[in-house]
């Protein structure tokens, strides 16, 4: 089994850098799959943002989409965890391209038999009360409901909005609270009775030793260097596209 972790595309339905290079790291991983089991782990915000009942994402991210097609078609198999900007998974993408959605969490295990815990990370970022606030409301029913009936002009525009403001209030951060709360990713990682913990958000890559036998691999962002991890016969590294 050859298994690809990567995280934070953010791709936006344009054909920008990130964009190409995720599309034909997916032709490889096409080619990969005629010569054994592929998998492609995507560990949160692989769009900037994501509704499973909004047509005109479906349009926006068609070059991505049809990649993503392509690939399974050939035989990768494809998991999805929810990040802070695509929480809204569904039957589209599983009937789309396949997709295993794993909501916010999943259990793999590795080649060399360890348990692996994945996730976005969001979670992991306990310092930062106002993103874990805001994160409980956005993703509650009632306002899911109301973005689902209201008219797609004025959802492109709130979308927009959202945007701008989480960049804004991100950059007005002190660096010490989106700092990963190594306390929880343990408690995370002996909660599972896993090993690793792999995560991405953070945008930064880090390795820490958690204690107890368990390791954190926080992933750096494909949008800034087009890098992840792979597990393959050659054990758990770094690979760039």
């Amino acid at each position: 089994m050859r298994r690809y972790f990567i995280a934070d595309l953010h791709l936006d339905g344009q054909d920008t850098p990130r964009a190409l290079k995720f599309r034909e790291f997916l032709k490889r991983l096409a080619e990969e799959a005629q010569a054994g089991p592929v998998e492609l782990n995507v560990l949160g915000d692989l769009f900037e943002f994501w509704y499973e009942y909004r047509a005109q994402l479906f349009e926006m991210y068609h070059a991505d989409l049809h990649a993503l097609t392509a690939a399974w078609e050939a035989g990768v198999k494809i998991f999805l965890l929810f990040g802070n900007r695509d929480f809204a998974y569904g039957r589209y993408v599983q009937r789309r391209f396949g997709a295993t959605v794993l909501g916010d969490g999943g259990i793999v295990t590795l080649n060399d038999t360890r348990r692996a815990w994945l996730e976005h990370g969001d979670l992991l970022g306990t310092a930062d009360r106002s993103y874990l606030l805001f994160r409980s409301c956005i993703r509650s029913w009632p306002v899911r409901l109301l973005f689902r009936l209201m008219p797609w002009a004025c959802a492109s525009r709130l979308i927009g909005y959202l945007r701008n403001r989480a960049a804004a209030a991100k950059a007005a951060k002190p660096d010490a609270i989106m700092q990963i709360d190594i306390q929880a990713a343990r408690v995370r990682a002996e909660g599972n009775h896993c090993q690793v913990l792999i995560c991405g958000h953070f945008h930064d890559k880090q390795a820490h030793d958690l204690g107890g036998g368990c390791r954190l691999i926080a992933l750096p962002a494909w949008c800034e260097v087009f890098e992840g991890m792979v597990d393959d016969e050659r054990g758990f590294r770094a690979f760039t596209a």
